[in-house]
């Protein structure tokens, strides 16, 4: 992708210290009693750790104190971090100055007196009861909400179950934008009526590299802030298409590569790509480390709500898919693929099947961080 270098520790606090069409931070801070920031957890690439230690000193400039300060783990359906991710999270210094608590989408809400359908969405009560409300997530390429990052901290970042249950049931109905794209995005405006609705004031999003080292950070208001992210991502995760179709696309799911459930990000440059990149019959090898294993999503795990069986994905027409990931057995990978697709967790099993598949060679194109890499 075309990338781009780390921003030096100065500017990243310099960055903090200047606001997109909102009040200074130490401005909105004036005169709070508890501040709440809502942080996004390990299956995103934020290196929050960063960030944090300078918005503190911020927060310090504005006279909040650590005492008042809450830092929540915006899961959505994801598992609860354990204390060492939290640390991984947030960083050693953060974790222990400031409280740190996790968001459960099943308790600790309140009524936020808004609806998304017809179904009442609820927040962490921690974070709606906080008198200044903020943001730290990254902006990278999300299938249906264009990007991540900003007012989708909030929902589904902090909501109930039912309302997170809402919004992946409306992208099965059609209510979705495209990958990278935020023009028109009926998706991403829900998220934003909801977050200026329970009173976000501020939003930090950052923009990694493909060393997941912080190339941009906008702070801001929750909308104008990620769209100046949002612009910077499609830049540097730009990608030249390949100049003849190739046999197969080696799609590595880095830097959402920690667990089998994230790893279907992998397809995010196949996705804004024209069908022509890949042969008619072609495969595609997803690799993934899945550090952590199957992972866990309230809704798509097994036995959980929207659980499906799983089928051939039509998407893909008649190319076949593979899988390296050495993270999962076999087993665990068929519980959430079609078992028609072979999986391997080691890299000698995965070059002895294509040397098997393409005996005189075959044109191989590699997308070292395809979760990020957006066609064009």
């Amino acid at each position: 992708m075309q990338d781009a270098p780390a921003m030096p520790e100065s500017v990243i606090a310099a960055a903090l210290t200047r606001s997109i069409e909102s009040p200074l931070l130490h401005q909105l801070a004036k005169d709070k009693r508890r501040v709440a920031i809502a942080v996004d957890d390990l299956s995103r690439p934020t290196p929050a750790g960063e960030i944090l230690p300078m918005l503190l000193e911020r927060l310090k400039a504005g006279d909040i104190h650590d005492e008042q300060i809450s830092i929540i783990i915006s899961l959505g359906a994801h598992s609860a971090l354990t204390p060492e991710q939290i640390r991984l999270k947030v960083g050693v210094e953060a974790a222990q100055r400031v409280r740190v608590e996790n968001h459960d989408c099943n308790g600790n809400l309140v009524d936020t007196g808004v609806k998304v359908g017809q179904t009442p969405v609820l927040i962490n009560r921690t974070f709606a009861e906080a008198d200044l409300k903020i943001l730290i997530g990254s902006v990278v390429p999300h299938v249906f909400a264009g990007f991540s990052g900003g007012a989708k901290m909030v929902l589904p970042g902090l909501a109930n179950i039912e309302s997170i249950e809402w919004t992946h049931k409306a992208v099965l109905m059609g209510l979705r934008g495209k990958a990278g794209t935020l023009e028109g995005n009926r998706f991403r405006a829900e998220f934003e009526r909801v977050a200026r609705h329970v009173g976000v004031q501020f939003s930090i999003n950052v923009v990694v590299n493909s060393r997941r080292e912080i190339a941009g950070l906008f702070a801001g208001d929750i909308e104008a802030a990620h769209r100046h992210a949002a612009k910077f991502a499609r830049q540097i995760y730009a990608t030249p298409l390949p100049t003849e179709p190739l046999d197969v696309a080696i799609c590595n799911a880095y830097p959402k590569d920690d667990e089998l459930l994230q790893a279907e990000n992998a397809f995010m440059f196949h996705h804004t790509a024209p069908a022509n990149y890949l042969k008619a019959d072609g495969l595609i090898l997803l690799t993934s480390a899945c550090s952590l294993g199957m992972g866990h999503h309230g809704l798509f795990g097994p036995a959980q709500r929207l659980y499906r069986q799983p089928m051939r994905k039509g998407f893909l027409g008649h190319r076949q898919l593979a899988a390296f990931m050495p993270g999962v057995s076999s087993e665990e990978f068929h519980r959430i693929y079609w078992e028609g697709y072979p999986h391997f967790q080691t890299w000698k099993a995965t070059l002895e099947f294509l040397q098997h598949r393409y005996p005189h060679g075959g044109r191989a194109g590699i997308f070292p961080c395809s979760s990020i890499q957006l066609a064009g």
